[in-house]
């Protein structure tokens, strides 16, 4: 499950990326009216938005990849659509079959130059951010003629006109239904899109698609670039979702557009009572905002980094009761290297902690009255003896180096690994193991970290070679033949002088691995299910090739619980 996972997370980077080619280069963002983020509201609950163009060499070595893998990855899409109309009703099949027309032009675009032919402007400045809560993106055009022919030419394909709606002399698309719908706008050189409820007057309408600019706006006020100064982020990239803002609009009765959209879909009235608003924020500022932005972007390599801001106090009494998981003072190694920080009394105490302070304090609001008693049946459930093993365990780290599939029928798998315990007391995890396995009994094993082979007849027949080896600080295993080489450097390994709580590491192979697991599993499926296989693989085989090795690390910060993740290409 953590595979497909990793592999839908990689999937969505990609796409990310590619769309980020077609909008992230451009002039930096500034104050001037034709600036994206001139029309992004100074009080926006969210937004996400470049500041400088992206790279040259980023963006051809994007492109070359994007013509690559955009025919497999459309080929996906084009199952999945027929999926939807075969269960559809006649709105979905109508939207299903625009779906389609959309998907039969973009799939063909497979490189910049054909995107520009269309109108799009790869070198231009985009932003996504809130008016209020409702989302609007908007970048700039390079030809905007270009781009209402283009839809001119789905239009056609379409058999029919895609609605047109005017607000004052700005005409816009409109798609949707009678609670909700989407509008595209040309306005200028740039294209917009957000949504409107149904009835909307002129003046949401012009709020919305930019036409009344906001009285501040966030280019003039700078927001990005401090952001970007205080996490050390690019200027390729960056945003943040405020969550004391998000909070205060929703405590609140609705106003301006969001008030509109609150009647549209019959949203239940905000709550009035003083009591509830102030706990609701008290919450807010515990965890004032999510951030996120590009922190290194070269051809052959990508960091991107985010934070979910936490108050001081309790961010450094998570840092404390998590501490660094093993291993992670050096380099991973292997296809996969998990390692993860498990104190489990520390985090026992901070919890318990948490749940007293609650106790002490209880929520006088009536919707909070769960959150009393979840921390309450928590604590009930965690304020028990833990015994050992599990009370002496601080962390657990597994690599596998070798893992391959395609062996005769019948054979084991090829594997080669190790796994690893880190334990205040790895004597006593030994004498238990020794006492639930008997065919340990007999093995000497000391803390001086050197590997000793264990007994044959642990394993089925077939297995690889079996070896372990022990610490004052914790205990390892290997499979695989010459795995006892390197199980004392393993073994070893320092922990992060950070409190790096969690790390995974993966190389190109881990995609070889899961296209493997695939064909195991499409032999046993019917076939219109065997071609959705058949492109997943030529997706991982170009995501191994590609690349070199990833990396995703969780740190507990003194201001709250940061993300690095690291992406090296061939």
């Amino acid at each position: 499950m953590r595979l497909i996972k990793l592999r839908t997370l990689h999937r969505y980077a990609l796409l990310a990326l590619s769309a980020g080619l077609l909008v992230a280069c451009g002039k930096s963002q500034d104050s001037s009216s034709d600036a994206p983020l001139a029309f992004v509201p100074a009080d926006t609950p969210y937004v996400y938005a470049n500041l400088e163009p992206t790279p040259a060499a980023v963006i051809e070595q994007w492109s070359r990849r994007m013509t690559e893998y955009w025919p497999a990855m459309f080929g996906m899409y084009d199952g999945l659509l027929q999926q939807a109309g075969d269960k559809a009703d006649a709105q979905s099949l109508h939207f299903v079959k625009i779906a389609r027309v959309l998907l039969d032009e973009v799939k063909t675009r497979d490189s910049l130059d054909k995107w520009r032919a269309i109108g799009f402007k790869p070198e231009g400045r985009a932003a996504i951010y809130g008016v209020g809560l409702v989302p609007v993106l908007r970048l700039e055009l390079g030809d905007a003629a270009a781009f209402k022919a283009e839809v001119a030419r789905i239009e056609e394909k379409l058999g029919e006109k895609l609605p047109l709606a005017k607000t004052g002399n700005q005409e816009y698309w409109q798609l949707g239904t009678d609670k909700l719908t989407a509008v595209v706008a040309v306005e200028g050189t740039q294209l917009v899109a957000t949504m409107l409820p149904p009835n909307a007057d002129d003046a949401l309408k012009q709020t919305l698609l930019g036409i009344t600019r906001p009285a501040q706006n966030l280019a003039a006020a700078g927001t990005l670039q401090a952001l970007a100064k205080q996490y050390g982020y690019s200027p390729y990239g960056e945003g943040f979702i405020d969550f004391v803002r998000l909070t205060e609009r929703l405590s609140n009765a609705p106003t301006g557009s969001d008030a509109a959209f609150a009647k549209a879909l019959s949203l239940p009235a905000a709550t009035t009572d003083p009591v509830c608003k102030s706990e609701y924020l008290e919450i807010a500022h515990k965890f004032p905002r999510f951030v996120a932005g590009a922190e290194e972007l070269t051809p052959q390599r990508m960091r991107i980094g985010a934070q979910l801001e936490i108050e001081p106090g309790l961010a450094q009494q998570i840092a404390a009761a998590f501490g660094a998981a093993p291993g992670t003072g050096t380099p991973g190694t292997g296809v996969v290297d998990v390692s993860v920080s498990l104190p489990l009394l520390k985090l026992k105490d901070f919890w318990i902690k948490q749940a007293e302070a609650v106790a002490a304090k209880p929520f006088a609001c009536a919707s909070l009255a769960k959150l009393n008693d979840g921390y309450r049946q928590s604590k009930q459930k965690i304020d028990i003896t833990v015994p050992p093993p599990f009370s002496d365990l601080t962390g657990a780290r597994f690599t596998l180096d070798t893992f391959d599939l395609n062996t005769t029928a019948g054979a084991m798998p090829t594997v080669a690994g190790k796994f690893l315990m880190a334990s205040n007391n790895p004597l006593a995890a030994l004498a238990m193991a020794q006492l639930a396995v008997p065919g340990l009994k007999d093995l000497k094993l000391v803390a001086d970290g050197k590997p000793v082979a264990l007994p044959t007849g642990l394993a089925p027949a077939g297995t690889p070679p079996l070896f372990a080896a022990m610490s004052d600080k914790a205990i390892a295993i290997a499979v695989g033949a010459g795995q006892d080489a390197t199980l004392g450097a393993y073994l070893g390994a320092p922990a992060a002088s950070e409190p790096v709580f969690m790390r995974m590491v993966f190389s190109g192979k881990l995609y070889s691995l899961m296209a493997q697991s695939f064909a195991k599993m499409k032999a046993v499926l019917p076939a219109d299910k065997q071609a959705q296989f058949d492109q997943q693989t030529k997706l991982f085989a170009m995501y191994e090739k590609w690349l070199r090795s990833g990396e995703i690390i969780l740190v507990a910060t003194p201001s709250g619980i940061a993300l690095h993740e690291t992406v090296e290409q061939n």
